[in-house]
């Protein structure tokens, strides 16, 4: 039995076939020809893209965009908020667009907001970290994350006008109440 329903809350094409104990949460988009196995969870806000393939147990997060025809292995996890893209000049009216859909393969983990450029091949229980953007492939295995944080340059407060600038200087004495416990 399927746990999704084609309603106003989501949309299922009719050429999607969906195994069993497949969830599909609100106002996610599902296109044609899609191929869901079972016991696959598809947040909220996502699209999938016409033509993919999405192996049994997979895991996709809320608000993920799935270009056409882009493979998803089994057991694969996708966080929220990340990225597929298959149009290496994306532009309107491109006509020389060619696809390079990403596949991913079987339990990799990609973690929230991470964006896959065309053409990218995650590999087998690999593990990309939140906010990545991988631009080639990732072998198997691997373990990726992007950039640290770091401070790159102070803002200058010399922009704001009076009284602004100068509540924006101000001292804010630090004491226990303003720490978050470890």
């Amino acid at each position: 039995m399927h746990q999704f329903s084609n309603n106003a809350f989501n949309f299922v094409d009719k050429t999607a076939t969906v195994g069993e104990n497949v969830k599909i949460w609100h106002f996610a988009v599902v296109l044609a020809e899609v191929e869901i196995g079972d016991d696959v969870v598809i947040g909220s806000r996502c699209e999938i893209g016409r033509g993919c393939r999405i192996g049994k147990g997979a895991r996709i997060g809320s608000g993920v965009f799935l270009p056409p025809n882009a493979v998803i292995g089994e057991y694969a996890f996708i966080g929220p908020n990340s990225t597929f893209c298959d149009d290496r000049t994306p532009f309107a009216g491109n006509d020389r667009y060619t696809a390079e859909p990403p596949v991913l393969e079987a339990h990799c983990s990609v973690g929230a907001g991470v964006t896959v450029l065309p053409g990218v091949r995650i590999g087998t229980k690999s593990l990309i970290g939140a906010g990545a953007v991988i631009t080639k492939d990732v072998p198997a295995g691997a373990v990726i994350r992007g950039e640290p944080a770091r401070v790159r340059r102070s803002l200058n407060f010399d922009i704001y006008a009076e009284p602004l600038r100068s509540k924006m200087m101000e001292e804010v004495p630090l004491n226990e109440t303003h720490l978050l416990p470890v």
